[in-house]
């Protein structure tokens, strides 16, 4: 009997120090994200997976098309929140780019809504077709970036900014 008011006095004690703890602050949990990337706050539905699936396919349906102006006229550039045409130089190094990768066939690889602002459409194109014992390389790799102003949904393509050259002296 004595172990027994022995054990139920020792489980007793541990929860008031433990709810004490609680009470103090000196419990506080940890939540790590998997992506960190992502913002919680952001409501994704299948809408909008729809929407960015649907204006990603317009796209490339477009250049598959041969249409590369077409293409053009479905990009916009964000500055300060606000959506607008492409300036007439990044049209032209755009142009210059989606006509050096004519598109046969695609596939989008994956959709990623992390954010309104930082979203990605990734996919793989076909630029010409190879004989079955070709190993020349006929397929290429790119991404949009949907970008999400007022419940809308604009493409965005994301260009490497140029690097500094250096002089060999």
């Amino acid at each position: 009997m004595k172990k027994f008011l022995f054990t139920i006095f020792c489980g007793f004690t541990f929860c008031l120090l433990s709810c004490n703890d609680k009470k103090n602050g000196k419990e506080d949990e940890i939540v790590v994200r998997q992506d960190p990337r992502t913002d919680f706050s952001m409501e994704r539905t299948p809408q909008d997976t729809a929407t960015v699936m649907n204006l990603a396919n317009q796209f490339l349906e477009t250049l598959k098309e041969k249409d590369v102006e077409g293409a053009l006229d479905q990009l916009y550039e964000v500055e300060e929140h606000n959506a607008k045409p492409l300036s007439p130089e990044m049209r032209a190094k755009l142009k210059e780019t989606l006509q050096a990768f004519p598109v046969e066939s695609y596939q989008i690889d994956e959709i990623i809504l992390f954010s309104d602002s930082d979203s990605e459409v990734k996919y793989t194109t076909e630029m010409f077709k190879v004989e079955d014992n070709s190993n020349f390389p006929n397929t290429t790799k790119g991404s949009l970036h949907p970008y999400r102003i007022d419940n809308k949904w604009y493409l965005t393509i994301q260009l490497q900014k140029n690097e500094p050259q250096y002089k060999n002296d």
